[in-house]
């Protein structure tokens, strides 16, 4: 088995599909309804069936105090701001080091 059918693997359900949550807009749009608590969203969306959430570093922390098994997790590590001048420019917020640890 290659490098990159295991990789896939922790992010395609056992079923061969996938549900991939995006819950990354809160640096980018800042707050949105339903996100305010990202625990609570995150529980739903684990227990609602998401096989894999999209994150940015910070609200990958919180994956640690929840109650559930684990989903894939797809980690965001650049950025971009609706509140800029040029919000289509993203930069690298996290890196690759960070991501494996």
């Amino acid at each position: 088995m290659t490098g990159k059918i295991i990789r896939l693997k922790r992010i395609i359900g056992r079923d061969g599909k996938t549900v991939i949550t995006p819950m990354d807009h809160g640096v980018s749009c800042g707050p949105i309804a339903g996100l305010e608590d990202m625990k609570l969203a995150l529980t739903r969306a684990i227990g609602g069936g998401a096989d894999t959430v999209i994150l940015h570093k910070g609200n990958f922390k919180m994956l640690s105090d929840l109650d559930l098994p684990l989903p894939g997790i797809i980690l965001h590590l650049s950025a971009s701001t609706q509140l800029s001048l040029d919000f289509h420019r993203k930069v690298i917020v996290g890196s690759i080091e960070e991501a494996i640890r």
